[in-house]
């Protein structure tokens, strides 16, 4: 048992939203949380470390609800013809793109896709995200999708918590798009007697997978008992976001190109929007999310990295915050609770993590600030101190 003592704040993405002067004992789990001057004795005279963190702020481990974790390679070259104005279709027809990423995650072993990807895990708990969301999607054929989804599920509590997604993500360059949808339905009933994932997802747009081709996918993912998740409304509104609804995914995410007739219909639900603002930042895009009309309308609203080798090559969730704010409109309150609680909503995991809550799993971040708004007033600074991630210290800055 270990115990944060006298923190300036707790934000604890829960209810009180802020308690002043707090102190956190835990082990695996949060065991009690209160002002310091509740503070039982016993506790004290039990725990095998005190940690005085006076004049510090403590948060709950960010949730990254949308990431393409496992691939082999990168991208860098298309990053620098993008910066030279080259735009995305030319550089698919010289052999960059998602399909560049499958070809060399399918090239790959496993053994050198996890050595390559657990590089990147320390990088996301170096800037505070405890449990993150893992799709496939770099293979698109039903060898190379178990090969990713195996990794995604070996890497799973190595230290992170990775909830893993099975994405239908492209069309290969050798398929007709309606024999490969038939091929996807047939991929998913390996992959659940495997118990290889949680939930599907499926790229919605034009000149990708159509509304009708993921319903189809969709429905035969929901039948056998997927949890549902949806790419749509990035570049074209096709109505993805109405089939979301109607099908009752868990969560919606992109959605740029959004309209304000789809928000209604979303702010009747419960279905999670997922915002990916580092991606249209990365891609120079003009048009963003419209997160304040979203949350004006009551949507439940969470955040991604979109950690991707192609058009967010980022861990840091401190500046999706820092973009959400600035470009997003959106305070910094709720900022951090849509990369806390409203991601762990995104990926099921609202009853184990996201908020600083008696019996969740004791994932702490603990900042050298005295006030949380220092996360998006000191901007593009990493001022974390410690990382803790059910309770076991993962980080920490001298």
């Amino acid at each position: 048992m270990k115990v944060l003592r006298k923190a300036k704040q707790i934000f604890t993405s829960a209810n009180p939203l802020i308690i002043e002067n707090g102190s956190i004992v835990f082990d695996k789990d949060i065991i009690w949380i209160g002002k310091d001057e509740d503070l039982p004795s016993e506790y004290l005279k039990e725990a095998i470390r005190v940690f005085d963190v006076s004049n510090k702020v403590i948060l709950p481990g960010f949730v990254d609800a949308h990431t393409h974790l496992v691939f082999y390679g990168n991208r860098v070259f298309e990053f620098i013809l993008r910066l030279k104005g080259m735009d995305y279709l030319k550089i698919r027809e010289i052999g960059g793109g998602i399909l560049k990423s499958v070809r060399d995650t399918k090239s790959a072993t496993k053994q050198e896709i996890l050595k390559y990807v657990k590089k990147f895990i320390y990088k996301f708990i170096e800037y505070g995200t405890t449990t993150i969301e893992a799709k496939s999607g770099y293979g698109l054929d039903l060898e190379t999708e178990i090969k990713i989804l195996e990794t995604i599920n070996e890497l799973n509590q190595k230290p992170l918590t990775i909830v893993p997604t099975f994405l239908a993500h492209d069309i290969p360059e050798n398929k007709k798009k309606e024999e490969y949808v038939i091929e996807l339905i047939e991929y998913l009933k390996v992959i659940k007697e495997m118990e290889l994932a949680k939930f599907v997802d499926i790229f919605c747009e034009k000149g990708v997978f159509e509304i009708d081709e993921s319903r189809k996918f969709l429905e035969s993912a929901r039948n056998l008992e997927f949890k549902l998740k949806m790419h749509t409304d990035e570049f074209y509104n096709i109505g993805g976001s109405r089939l979301g609804v109607e099908l009752g995914a868990t969560s919606i995410d992109h959605l740029n190109e959004i309209k304000e007739e789809d928000i209604e219909i979303i702010s009747k639900s419960n279905v999670v929007c997922v915002l990916l603002p580092s991606t249209s930042f990365l891609l120079r895009k003009e048009k963003y999310p419209p997160a304040r009309k979203l949350i004006d309308n009551n949507c439940i609203v969470a955040l991604g990295t979109d950690f991707n080798p192609g058009t967010s090559f980022t861990q840091n969730m401190q500046f999706v915050i820092l973009l959400s704010v600035i470009l997003l409109k959106m305070t910094i309150e709720e900022a951090i609770i849509s990369s806390t609680i409203n991601s762990a909503k995104a990926i099921g995991m609202e009853d184990k993590v996201g908020s600083l809550e008696v019996g969740k799993y004791a994932d702490i971040l603990v900042f050298d600030f005295e006030d949380y708004n220092f996360l998006v007033y000191n901007s593009a600074i990493n001022n974390l101190k410690y990382v803790f991630k059910n309770g076991k210290l993962l980080f920490s800055k001298s």
